[in-house]
């Protein structure tokens, strides 16, 4: 089974109009309203790749994980009916929303909600960011971005990405976070990015750690900087540059109450070349913690 892509984000909100103003002003990316007061958002030639929707929880709704045929999504159907692991068919109007032809789910050992489908529908028209801002997003073929998961038993959660769902592991660490050390494991499937998934082996209760968008440009991320200093956002990171896969980054808190990491560079691996590794530590430089401080 091969899952190509992160291609879409759904969160939960009940300041959808917060959430537009965030996104519009300081991630740069463009808004059009969905109906029954949602929101979508557009950062590429897809006619989104972020939703949100009116909902009190203020959480991550859903993942959704592009398959590259009806064939390839049918297959992997057919192989959880046999194998006994239960999954959810979408409704007309959760497809209709999602803009994809079929689309199934099923809830990770952490009950973090995991959509697969197949065949996004979309105009195709090119992305043009917010007046004001100049901003292109690094997706194509290697999607969203990268999303990272709570996963309160990490064993039981990578051998469901793995085993299920046919995710690789890419590297992991024990990092410092808060008072204690956390386990993280970065994963990724059939397309060049170093991880489109990551398991933090920690709960959070708004169902997302952190999710990545990466920009075209050195300059495009430090006037992300500028804007999200600009707008009183707390930083939680400073400027960095990870080990594992050598993006430079920050990370800055939402008023959502998670965090969205903006960076840029970040490697493109040939897989029949990989070694899984450990790293000892999570950065090359910077990325020092300053939430609080």
């Amino acid at each position: 089974m091969a899952i190509r892509q992160l291609g879409y984000l759904i969160f939960g909100s009940s300041d959808v109009k917060g959430w537009q103003q965030l996104a519009e002003t300081v991630i740069g990316l463009a808004p059009s309203q969905a109906g029954d007061g949602s929101l979508y958002l557009k950062m590429d030639d897809r006619d989104y790749r972020i939703a949100v929707v009116e909902d009190k929880s203020e959480r991550l709704v859903a993942s959704g994980w592009e398959m590259a045929s009806q064939a390839d999504f049918e297959n992997a159907r057919a192989r959880f009916t046999q194998e006994g692991i239960a999954w959810h068919q979408c409704n007309a109007a959760e497809l209709s929303f999602r803009k994809v032809r079929d689309c199934i789910w099923l809830p990770d050992p952490a009950g973090n909600r995991i959509e697969l489908y197949w065949g996004p529908i979309s105009a195709f028209r090119p992305f043009s960011a917010p007046a004001g801002i100049a901003a292109t997003f690094e997706t194509g073929d290697n999607g969203l971005g990268h999303v990272v998961l709570p996963a309160d038993d990490l064993a039981a959660s990578q051998a469901f990405f793995e085993r299920t769902l046919g995710f690789e592991l890419s590297d992991t660490i024990t990092m410092q976070f808060g008072p204690g050390l956390v386990d993280v494991n970065f994963n990724h499937c059939a397309n060049a990015r170093q991880h489109s998934l990551a398991l933090a082996g920690m709960p959070s209760p708004n169902g997302c750690v952190h999710f990545n968008v990466e920009v075209s440009s050195l300059k495009e991320l430090g006037m992300a900087l500028d804007r999200v200093e600009e707008a009183g956002h707390p930083l939680v990171l400073t400027l960095g540059q990870h080990v594992n896969d050598d993006c430079v980054s920050f990370y800055f808190l939402s008023p959502h109450g998670f965090m969205i990491e903006i960076g840029f560079g970040g490697m493109l691996k040939d897989w029949s070349r990989h070694s899984v590794f450990e790293t000892t530590r999570p950065s090359h430089w910077g990325h020092r913690f300053v939430l609080g401080q």
